[in-house]
């Protein structure tokens, strides 16, 4: 990443509390939200107010979310995360259609994202691929529930990609279509790091926001 993995954090915590309007943030809130210090947050919330992008007024306003979503996006890559690939014989939507209704009965968090997850809030490009988020101590219990399946490993040619990533990237995770997708923030990010399509798609999105 371009920029720092605690700055992503508080970007994306910033962000996601602004879209859903919710009550702003204190230094201190924030910091537990991100599991860092108050230092650091301090630090790194006023390096955002330097760039313009947020106020603090005793607590923190992003100044123009729409903004702030397009900085994040330029200095983010789905690219550089870890992926685990498996290969599955369905469609993307009945494999979404699977994991949702599996991991309900084993209580396991998810999030799709990038046309996984636009598939269900505003369709742009039918996915070919599907593209989910877990958390990383979660890995084994994946492939487990996967060989379950018959949704094996694959080195090459995947059709199923695990993102194994913090906690911190399940901020502001909501339900659609009683299905769990990565907060608006987040998505945005994931689509226009994606590249060609996802571009595009990011722009359809940031104009429904």
């Amino acid at each position: 990443m371009l920029i720092p993995d605690k700055l992503n954090t508080i970007i994306r915590i910033l962000l996601v509390n602004a879209i859903e309007n919710e009550p702003k943030l204190r230094l201190t809130a924030l910091a537990k939200k991100a599991k860092i210090t108050s230092a650091m947050a301090k630090r790194l919330v006023l390096r955002l107010e330097r760039s313009g992008y947020v106020n603090i007024r005793g607590s923190i306003s992003v100044i123009d979310p729409k903004k702030l979503m397009r900085a994040w996006a330029y200095c983010y890559s789905i690219h550089e995360l870890e992926k685990l690939t498996f290969v599955a014989a369905e469609r993307p939507q009945y494999i979404m259609l699977k994991i949702a209704n599996k991991t309900r009965i084993r209580n396991l968090p998810y999030a799709f994202t990038l046309f996984s997850a636009t598939e269900h809030i505003s369709p742009y490009v039918a996915p070919s691929d599907t593209y989910l988020y877990v958390h990383k101590k979660d890995v084994k219990e994946w492939a487990s529930l996967f060989r379950g399946e018959n949704i094996l490993p694959a080195e090459k040619g995947g059709n199923v990609i695990l993102l194994p990533v913090d906690e911190d990237y399940f901020e502001g995770v909501w339900t659609v279509r009683d299905m769990s997708v990565v907060s608006l923030p987040q998505l945005y990010a994931d689509l226009f790091s994606y590249g060609g399509r996802g571009e595009e798609a990011a722009e359809e999105l940031i104009m429904r926001i």
